[in-house]
């Protein structure tokens, strides 16, 4: 009997968890390692930067950006147990120093310190960011979408991820 509380507990949160996701600007999509290492060298990133990837998911730009590029590297991610994932994968590559993950909404979470953005959200998401990004991003910083683009941007690139969709590269310009 309390093997069977325990399934049907199971079941029902996960159920309010995956209700819960889709209420969510954007659903969570693992990137395929091939496509993290092209968004952060189409970001020209190095270890300068500070990387804030906004949606980080379960952390895998975040652990890359810092192990592989040496940038000190931040994601922001509203899901608490992909948060908790993502802390995991943090420590276990070793990046604990370079690298955080923080719990926290992408529209409200801070980016003036970011040199790189990091995006594979949705267009909508996008749109969303677009004004915040644009108001809190030093010049020359570049903002990296992966499969949406940003509406109304030029973006100075467009890269291919292993898959063939598009990886955007916007850099900001200076105040007109």
């Amino acid at each position: 009997m309390t093997l069977l509380f325990a399934l049907v507990a199971l079941v029902v949160a996960s159920l309010l968890w995956v209700g819960w996701n889709l209420t969510l600007d954007a659903l969570w999509q693992p990137t395929d390692r091939v496509t993290v290492r092209r968004i952060l060298l189409l970001g020209e990133v190095d270890a300068d930067d500070h990387v804030i990837d906004l949606g980080c998911g379960d952390g895998r730009i975040i652990v890359a950006a810092a192990r592989d590029f040496g940038a000190r590297a931040t994601g922001v991610e509203i899901d608490p147990f992909r948060v908790l994932w993502a802390r995991a994968a943090v420590l276990f590559a070793g990046v604990w120093r370079s690298a955080h993950i923080v719990h926290g909404n992408m529209y409200t979470h801070d980016l003036s310190s970011a040199t790189v953005v990091v995006l594979f959200l949705s267009a909508t998401s996008n749109f969303k960011l677009q004004e915040k990004i644009r108001a809190q991003l030093a010049p020359g910083s570049r903002v990296v979408s992966y499969y949406h683009p940003i509406w109304g941007w030029e973006p100075d690139l467009v890269g291919e991820a292993r898959d063939g969709y598009p990886i955007y590269v916007y850099r900001i310009a200076e105040a007109a």
